[in-house]
């Protein structure tokens, strides 16, 4: 039943995509621009599919070696993760509330995740309902960690203006997608525990480096101050409701500039 895959995967999506979004403490992205980011992810499954079923094709007579599977799993992980990037970057890059690390990678994280429910259902379609299970955790997670990781890289390649920084993030996503497909396939080809278990490893690592990276995230972002400072010494945004210091004089969030009470223009003077 096409319609069980299809809700099973995109309500498991939604889950983690709660879970995840709890990380962005600071200041909330909009759920609009969540969705929009969402949904770019689901799109862009199409692309990859298709390219991805280039190589497969021109593969086909060829036996099944070592060499062959590793150089197509770089191939899967170059595409996937250039399509979930990309679907951050035509939709909701240049908006004005992707302003700090963070929103970097809640947007990716998004658009892997609307990735990862479309490819779930093709592969509960193609392999039964059984499939769907495991990779719930394994799939999901393992695209959440790697677009995380470019996300934290691309976030600091906008606010920084070190755009350099962007490939340091495809390196480690692409290295990372690459050799966790790798290890886990060959593993089950080849009846080896020992690269199942490097597969496993390679998402191990993925998951704790994006848990590190969502700590320094949190670090940096320019509205923690606004947030752990006591309610006296904070103000409220009339033009977008935001919480922020009441020492600043323009609003981070909208750009709203504030008007001087008259108590500090007396001072002032």
């Amino acid at each position: 039943m096409i319609w069980f895959d299809v809700v099973f995967s995109f309500l498991v999506a939604l889950f983690w995509l709660r879970w995840f979004r709890k990380k962005d403490k600071y200041e909330k992205e909009p759920e609009r621009l969540i969705f929009f980011a969402f949904f770019a992810g689901v799109l862009v499954t199409i692309p990859s599919v298709l390219l991805e079923s280039f190589l497969r094709l021109h593969d086909r007579g060829s036996t099944v070696v070592l060499p062959n599977l590793f150089l197509s799993f770089l191939w899967v992980g170059i595409v996937e993760e250039f399509f979930k990037y990309l679907a951050v970057r035509v939709t909701v890059y240049r908006s004005k509330e992707f302003n700090e690390v963070m929103d970097g990678m809640i947007y990716m994280i998004s658009a892997a995740l609307g990735f990862a429910a479309t490819e779930n259902v093709g592969y509960m379609l193609g392999f039964g309902y059984s499939v769907g299970f495991p990779r719930a955790i394994l799939s999901y997670l393992a695209h959440i960690s790697f677009s995380a990781i470019l996300g934290f890289y691309m976030g600091k390649a906008k606010i920084e203006g070190r755009k350099n920084l962007i490939w340091a993030g495809f390196t480690l996503a692409i290295s990372l997608h690459w050799l966790y497909n790798a290890f886990l396939v060959a593993g089950t080809l080849k009846s080896s525990g020992g690269f199942l278990l490097l597969g496993l490893m390679v998402w191990v690592f993925g998951l704790i480096l994006t848990l590190i990276l969502v700590k320094k995230a949190q670090a940096v972002s320019p509205f923690r101050v606004a947030h752990i400072l006591p309610k006296v010494l904070t103000k409220r945004c009339q033009a977008c409701g935001k919480t922020v210091s009441s020492k600043t004089l323009v609003c981070h969030h909208c750009g709203e500039s504030f008007a001087l009470d008259e108590e500090e223009v007396t001072l002032k003077v």
